[in-house]
């Protein structure tokens, strides 16, 4: 495979892949100091793949979509790693994919606050 198109090439710094992966900079941090994600280091700097950004696209997912907490996503993506589980057959892979390629649906809409009624006072 050219080392061009191969995913597990290191190649960017933690600003871009935070900005391709729609994280903050910290969150990306957060997700190695968990043992979720684990950038090459380069002269003290961390360089992502794309195979990290996928990665870190579906801590996402699971995350906010699905509300898992890290300590839940550290364990499904454990099993995952030893093939016991696929993310994908766990969750509607349609709506995994989409999370994923960087197209999620809508948050859920909470509902409107109710307006306050005014208080007569009645004599």
């Amino acid at each position: 495979m050219s080392s061009l198109r191969d995913p597990n090439r290191p190649r960017y710094f933690i600003s871009i892949a935070a900005e391709l992966a729609s994280v903050h900079p910290r969150t990306l941090r957060i997700y190695e100091e968990e043992g979720l994600v684990c950038p090459q280091r380069r002269n003290n700097l961390r360089l992502y793949s794309e195979a990290d950004i996928h990665r870190v696209r579906i801590i996402r997912f699971l995350t906010r979509r699905q509300g898992v907490n890290l300590a839940g996503v550290k364990v499904i993506l454990q099993l995952e790693s030893i093939g016991k589980i696929r993310v994908y057959d766990l969750f509607d892979e349609d709506d995994v994919e989409r999370y994923v390629q960087g197209d999620p649906e809508p948050e859920p809409a909470t509902e409107p606050e109710p307006q306050a009624v005014a208080k007569t006072s009645s004599r």
